[in-house]
This record gives C-alpha cells, sequence and structure tokens, in this order.
C-alpha cells in the first residue's frame, strides 16, 4: 500500500478518534454543526428541488448527508475511500459507496443536481484537484452547483488545519482556488467565511467577538500590503459555483 492507503485505513482511530474523543455529547456536536452549517449554506441549496440527485465526495461519517435530509432532499448518495468512515455512515445511509470518489465520478455524467466537496480538495495533488473537478463537472447537471469546504490559507491561523493531517496536499486562496474552479468550467463562484454563527447566546458573543477581530486583520493586511484583502481570514473556507454546460 501506498502512504494515502495505509493512512486512509485507519483514517478515524489514527486520526479522528481524537476529535471524536474530545466531543462530551457526539449527538449534540452533530445538531449543533448540522443548524450552524445549515444556517450558511441553505441559500446556496434553496433553488435546487429536493427530489433530484445530490452526492457528498469524502462524506466521511455522513454529516452533509443528515444536513441534507434535514433539508428534505429526498435523493441522496455518498462516497468515500475509506472503510472506517463508511461504516459508521451506512448505519443511517446504505447507499453510501466505498470507492475512489474520482473513479466513482467518472462513472457518471450529467446526473447530478449538487455534489458537496467538504475537506477533500485539499487531499489531492494538482493534477488530481483537476481530475477531480473535472469529474465534478461531468457528473453535474447544467446549472448543477458544487459547494466546497477547505482550509483557507489566506487565514493567519490555518496552520493547525493544514498541517493537522498528513494527507493534505494543497492549500488554496480564494484567488487560487477560484482560478483553479473558472480553469475547470464553472461559473458565478462565490466565498464565505466558516466562522461563528449566532444560533445560540454563545454564538452570538462569539460571532461579535469576530466581527470585531476581523477589523484588526484588516489593518494589519492594509498596514502591511497597503492593498485591501479578500476579507476570508477564517481557517476554513466554504466556496460555491455552477456548473457552466450546455447538453
Amino acid at each position: 500500500m501506498n502512504y494515502r492507503q495505509r493512512l486512509f485505513a485507519n483514517y478515524v482511530s489514527g486520526n479522528k478518534i481524537f476529535l471524536y474523543k474530545a466531543q462530551e455529547n457526539p449527538d449534540k456536536t452533530l445538531f449543533r454543526w448540522i443548524r450552524n452549517t445549515k444556517r450558511a449554506i441553505k441559500p446556496w441549496l434553496d433553488q435546487i428541488p429536493r427530489t433530484q440527485k445530490v452526492l457528498d465526495t469524502a462524506c466521511g461519517p455522513g454529516n452533509i448527508l443528515h444536513l441534507l435530509r434535514s433539508l428534505q432532499f429526498t435523493n441522496i448518495h455518498g462516497v468515500d475511500i475509506s472503510p472506517e468512515q463508511v461504516a459508521i455512515a451506512r448505519h443511517h445511509f446504505p447507499q453510501v459507496v466505498c470507492d475512489d470518489t474520482i473513479e466513482f465520478l467518472k462513472l457518471t455524467q450529467n446526473e447530478f443536481a449538487l455534489v458537496t466537496a467538504f475537506d477533500i480538495l485539499e487531499h489531492f495533488n494538482k493534477e488530481e484537484a483537476f481530475e477531480f473537478l473535472d469529474a465534478v463537472y461531468n457528473a453535474l447537471i447544467p446549472g448543477g452547483r458544487i459547494i466546497l469546504q477547505l482550509p483557507n490559507g489566506d487565514s493567519p491561523f490555518a496552520g493547525g488545519i493544514i498541517f493537522g493531517d498528513l494527507t493534505h496536499e494543497v492549500t488554496y486562496t480564494t484567488v487560487s482556488l477560484q482560478h483553479i474552479l473558472i480553469s475547470c468550467g464553472f461559473k458565478d463562484i462565490v466565498f464565505q467565511e466558516h466562522g461563528p454563527q449566532p444560533t445560540s447566546l454563545k454564538g452570538i458573543v462569539r460571532y461579535g467577538l469576530w466581527k470585531f477581530l476581523k477589523i484588526i486583520l484588516r489593518s494589519i493586511h492594509l498596514i502591511e500590503t497597503g492593498g485591501q484583502s479578500t476579507g476570508i481570514y477564517t481557517r476554513v473556507m466554504r466556496a460555491t459555483a455552477v456548473c457552466d454546460k450546455k447538453i
């Protein structure tokens, strides 16, 4: 086995288990994550009919699948290369497939209205990233949408995310991510911070403090460079883009 196969073979027990053990109440943690993430990306999902086919790539234990189900999507599919992750996801979503994501996508064309790609693009080298996004583009129906989440190279706090996983290969900024998406045929690219959401009292406090901290970060950037920044400072960012093709 190469280093990736060895790492993905025990991806939960060797990497994610530390995260899971830190959660006092996994069900509550998942509910809070779904609530906050739903608030952030729901506007990107509102135009997609709930009966159309959707796919979560690198679905892991099924967090995005749970989110999509909570929004009444009914034709939900997932794929992940990690047997341990797939085993967890299949407790609630038996249709999840254990396969190489790129090879899985290559077998589909004009099939999905939505492909979510949370925490996967950074695991590919540059050639593989193009191969992956090309495969997503072909798998989407015309006007279909991709939603990505990945480490943000623009963030001064991103080091722990970028280097905390041995399977990470490339780090993107909004500029480089936009470049590769355009090169793969996507349009209408929008970026979003992955920051605190005002969905609880604690969240409201964190949301306000983050807004204040961003003023300081913008000022530091202006002082250093003399120009404006992207304004995306969270250690993780999200992006969405639309498949620009005709059949």
